[in-house]
């Protein structure tokens, strides 16, 4: 027994070794094999037997498979098992738990029903697997003497009964099929050596070295135990964990003599800290960019000089490599993912688990339009205009929609053919399919070679999103892989692999097989950090660690006892098989193996590990650092050798200080006190000049103007985002007016309720200005709730009338353009929707709105109007303003002095609102000769503008916002 601290240690006295006859090195996973590979070329010494040299050590390095399979070629008569990956050990799974579910459907407790069950299964089943055991000793554990002769089973009210039957089938169905489960494989090999004598003759001659195994499974280490007795030479090289009580190799093997190995002691550990995870990612950016430049926190408080780029090695969880990657890549530092994607990770997934969702809700409008508008679709022909004028919505719309589309380009990438990738595919999923179809379905659902040349050449401007597109094309050749593995597969997993999977079953196959499948490598990137996605591989060895997500919800994080097999019975399972701590492990011995993996992650460092982590989740609920952090660098001799401080970033520290020396990475990050005034102007609004095409000002936009110039100029220039909604309120409102247009016209002229007529005109009115309305069926509710309303709406001003407005009145105006004014070389226009002018020759003006007319009490479109009259050749005055509201059938206006009793425009005074009229018509004109229209940040209509990432209110009203007096 060796015992090593860094991988680094141990790479002179392997590299010793590989001229040795019989020389075998055994790895963990195959992940080990090039780390393994590098290290026996003498830690970069010039190869003496060139190639040839090379390729005899990687014929030497073995995972338990060759080790197996090594033993079966020596002349065993059994045949060699066919292996399998988690995707069939799903399937295999899958069909016990089908037909134990429609046998005994009745004895079954619920969970046995749930989705989530099948995994939960297989994990376990898969420890059993390691641990090497029997099937007849777990039912022992349970005070089961064996199953019944008729197939049944005493013992499917309890979960370790259930767990017991699935296993034994489990175990059953590899033997019959003559399939092989990784997990499976020591327990093979140490079978083997006790039946074959030619495979313990071949054993004699080996001379194992193991390296980088931390402890061994129970079924391994009987397979090493048997090679030992078969006349095998076996050395290890096992990775240290430091001061503690943790279960290794060495208490695995008491018989062995131990030698440590000397190399690097303790590496140095420097904790750091960011707000929330992209924070925190963005400080390790910024830190090490700094570094690099001789500067920042490291350097302080390390004291160590750079060491290079490719010495540099990232580890991480998904979300948290993730987030690195992107920060990596804002602040231009190199890096290279070391393992690939995999393919959950991927877009053409992700694509998938979206396409499923939108066609169990019937492809509903806006979600398909932004789906289809996606990167494997069509990102750069989507007729968005057109889709905001008809909303399409299910198979058929879309279809039809598209369809018409079409017709307008004969290009590969439209729509059309997008969509029908994803059709097919959804349909594929619900119709069902075996497990080959429906990874070949997952694959057509990415673009063909035509459709990929097309989006190739529309990115050629976005260069970040080749390596997007490269990947999906990766992703497509492992499904074609996996695929044609399982043709092959298909007579030794019998009914298993022939199963049609349909709807969810078809979506949990895929699932497995995204999860456990890897993209290929992209090609390496020099000088580079080296970025492992989960738990790198145990020789991995760099001279600077960078530790992700070190918080106690991760380490240890959540340690729970196995819902199908507790503590108690793993206890007799451990007393019936004398099986170590690390065997089947109770709750406390699980949180010593998190901590002993998390030993050895950080002894990848030789010179510094760095801990990142987050302060805060995503709600905001604070993220303690890991216990295991201070517990390995506590005691006489420590595991790690903390720096003198540790840094802490918070959402408050976001943007460096401009005062000091606080270094500000130019490109990516501004500093605090970032302002015009100070040099660095970014575009302020309040100071741009803005001219319009024409100096002309329409009377209807004088509320905009008067609320936020900024606003006014933004909707007069069209900058208004469009609608995507099924009902269109622009056209709803124009069928509005032209009803009340036509209402009145009759009523004048033939009489008759303003209600019955608003009911009569109403197909008229909306079929000419919105005819979708009327045939369309999906708007049948809001059909139905606009005739209502304009009734309601003709029986207030059939109210109005018989109170006394039908007897003043002398002539009626409708749709009126208003005397234009000039002021200051800006003509002002206007419309107004009715004018009803009374006996004495005085106008009342009426506007109909649709929302409610409450909220135009204070508006001065009305009285803008009024002034117009005024100035004009008639000279006429206007006694009272009412604005009619749709919304809540209400009247709501403002008169002057001597207005009509028996109209009640309450206590605003229409002269109050033409003087603020006036004084903003002036105003506007002044913004039309001058081009200013500045932002009002203190506007009501704040709170809803569309338009507040262009005037920037956010930036220059920072410090309101932070002290919650902002828009919120």
């Amino acid at each position: 027994m060796h015992t090593y601290r860094n991988p680094a240690d141990i790479s002179g006295l392997l590299a010793d070794r590989t001229g040795d006859p019989g020389r075998v090195f055994l790895v963990p996973s195959n992940r080990d094999r090039p780390l393994l590979l590098d290290m026996l070329s003498a830690e970069g010494d010039s190869d003496p037997e060139g190639q040839f040299g090379s390729r005899v050590r990687e014929r030497n390095v073995w995972i338990w498979d060759d080790l197996y399979r090594a033993l079966l070629e020596a002349g065993a008569e059994e045949k060699p098992r066919a292996q399998i990956d988690p995707p069939d050990h799903w399937l295999l799974l899958r069909s016990i738990i089908s037909s134990l579910r429609e046998r005994f459907a009745e004895s079954l407790p619920p969970g046995v029903f749930s989705e989530g069950f099948l995994d939960l299964a297989g994990g376990a089943v898969r420890e059993l697997l390691r641990e090497d055991v029997p099937p007849e000793t777990l039912a022992g554990s349970l005070g089961c003497a064996g199953c019944p002769q008729d197939g049944g089973c005493i013992r499917l009210d309890d979960e370790s009964g259930i767990l017991c039957r699935i296993y034994r089938d489990y175990t059953a169905l590899l033997e019959e099929r003559n399939l092989a489960d990784s997990a499976h494989i020591p327990s093979l090999g140490r079978d083997l050596l006790a039946e074959s004598e030619t495979a313990r003759e071949r054993a004699k001659a080996f001379r194992i070295t193991a390296v980088g195994f931390l402890s061994f499974a129970s079924g391994q280490l009987r397979f090493l135990r048997q090679l030992l007795e078969a006349g095998a030479e076996m050395e290890f090289f096992v990775p240290g964990c430091g001061p503690g009580d943790f279960y290794t190799a060495t208490d695995q093997f008491p018989e062995a003599s131990v030698t440590p190995v000397e190399g690097s002691g303790p590496a140095l550990s420097f904790s750091m800290a960011g707000g929330d995870l992209r924070l925190a990612s963005d400080t390790l950016a910024r830190e090490l960019l700094l570094w690099s430049a001789g500067e920042g926190k490291i350097a302080e408080s390390t004291g160590l000089p750079f060491p290079g780029w490719s010495a540099i090695g990232v580890c991480g969880d998904g979300e948290d490599t993730a987030s690195a990657a992107e920060s990596f890549t804002r602040y231009g530092l190199p890096f290279s993912l070391k393992d690939g994607v995999l393919v959950s990770e991927t877009i053409l997934w992700k694509s998938a688990l979206r396409a499923l969702d939108l066609a169990s809700e019937g492809w509903p409008a806006g979600e398909t339009a932004d789906f289809l508008s996606g990167l494997l679709f069509s990102p750069f022909g989507f007729p968005r205009e057109d889709f905001a004028a008809s909303l399409p919505c299910g198979r058929k719309g879309w279809l039809g929609f598209l369809g018409e589309a079409a017709k307008k380009t004969l290009s590969r990438n439209a729509p059309l053919h997008a969509f029908r990738r994803a059709l097919a595919f959804t349909d594929a999923v619900t119709a069902g399919g075996r497990p080959e179809e429906l990874l070949s379905a997952l694959g057509k659902l990415a673009p063909d070679r035509e459709e990929m040349k097309g989006l190739i050449a529309g990115a050629r401007e976005f260069p970040s999103l080749d390596g997007m597109l490269r990947t999906v094309n990766v992703a497509v050749l492992e499904a074609g892989e996996k695929e044609r593995a399982l043709r092959d597969l298909a007579r030794d997993l019998g009914d298993s692999g022939r199963a049609v999977l349909r709807g969810g079953e078809a979506a949990a196959f895929l699932a497995r097989w995204a999860e456990t499948a890897s993209t290929r490598t992209s090609p390496p990137v020099s000088p580079a950090m080296a970025v492992y996605q989960g738990t790198p591989p145990v020789l991995t060895s760099a001279a600077v660690w960078v530790f992700l997500g070190a918080t106690a919800s991760r380490w240890p994080g959540q340690v729970r006892e196995s819902p199908l097999l507790n503590d108690d019975r793993k206890g007799i399972l451990h007393d019936s098989l004398g099986l170590g701590r690390s065997h089947l492990p109770l709750v406390p011995e699980k949180r010593k193996q998190r901590e002993a993996l998390f030993r050895r992650l950080a002894a990848c460092a030789r010179e510094l590990c760095l801990f990142v982590r987050p302060l805060a989740d995503g709600g905001g609920r604070p993220l303690p650092p890991s216990p295991f952090v201070t517990e390995a660098e506590a005691g006489p001799s420590p595991w790690l050798i903390p720096a003198e401080t540790s840094y802490e970033r918070s959402l408050g520290d976001l943007l460096p200080p401009a005062a000091g020396e606080t270094a500000c990475v130019r490109g990516v990050e501004i500093p605090a006190e970032c302002s015009p005034r100070k040099g660095l102007s970014r575009g302020d609004p309040r100071f741009l000049s803005l001219p319009l095409p024409e100096k002309v000002f329409h009377l209807s936009g004088l509320d905009d103007y008067a609320a936020c110039p900024f606003l006014y100029y933004c909707r007069r220039m069209g900058l208004e985002p469009a609608g995507e909604e099924l009902f269109r309120r622009d056209l709803a409102g124009n069928g509005f007016h032209r009803l009340w247009e036509l209402a009145w016209k009759e009523r004048l002229s033939s009489g008759g309720s303003l209600e019955e007529l608003a009911d009569r005109f109403f197909d008229a009115a909306y079929g000419e200005c919105y005819p979708g309305l009327l045939s369309d069926q999906r708007l049948f509710r809001h059909r139905t709730d606009q005739r209502e309303k304009n009734r309601r709406l003709g029986a207030l001003q059939d109210a109005l009338e018989t109170s006394g407005l039908g007897e003043a009145r002398r002539e009626q105006r409708r749709e009126f353009p208003l005397p234009e004014l000039e002021i200051g070389g800006t003509v002002f226009r206007g419309r107004c929707d009715r004018m009803d002018i009374l006996g004495d020759g005085s106008a009342l003006l009426f506007d109909y709105k649709s929302g409610r007319a409450t909220k135009y009490t204070k508006s001065l479109q009305l009285a803008a109007y009024s002034i117009a009259l005024r100035e004009g050749p008639e000279r006429r005055s206007a006694s009272a303003a009412v604005f009619l509201g749709l919304s809540d059938g209400s009247a709501a206006g403002a008169g002057h002095d001597g207005a009509p009793l028996w109209l009640d425009t309450g206590k605003t005074s229409l002269a109050d609102l033409e003087s603020q009229a006036a004084d903003a018509m002036n105003r506007a004109a002044k913004s039309l000769a001058s081009g200013d229209f500045p932002p009002e940040y203190d506007s009501d209509r704040c709170r809803y503008c569309s338009f507040s990432s262009l005037c920037r209110r956010r930036d220059f009203r920072a410090e309101e916002e932070d002290n919650g007096e902002g828009e919120e």
